[in-house]
């Protein structure tokens, strides 16, 4: 039987340290790829929607006084 040569064990034990090389990695890398997957599928969903209404922004009254406003004092 014909054994591996150098560069393939190499490439072999370079991704098993990435992915063993600490605690959680495996999960952590599994989250992300979940993440990832849930946001494609968001982004997949009904492309004739369209996209939610933001909240437009605060009305600020105008505080300029004005010439026939009893405050001003003229």
């Amino acid at each position: 039987m014909h054994l591996p040569g150098l560069i393939p064990l190499l490439i072999v034990l370079a991704l098993a340290f990435l992915l063993f090389g600490r605690p959680g990695r495996i999960s952590n890398i599994m989250e992300d790829l979940g993440k990832g997957i849930r946001g494609f599928k968001k982004g997949l969903g009904d492309p004739d929607a369209p996209p939610p209404a933001a909240e437009p922004p605060a009305q600020l009254r105008d505080q300029t006084p004005r010439k026939d406003d009893e405050r001003t004092g003229a």
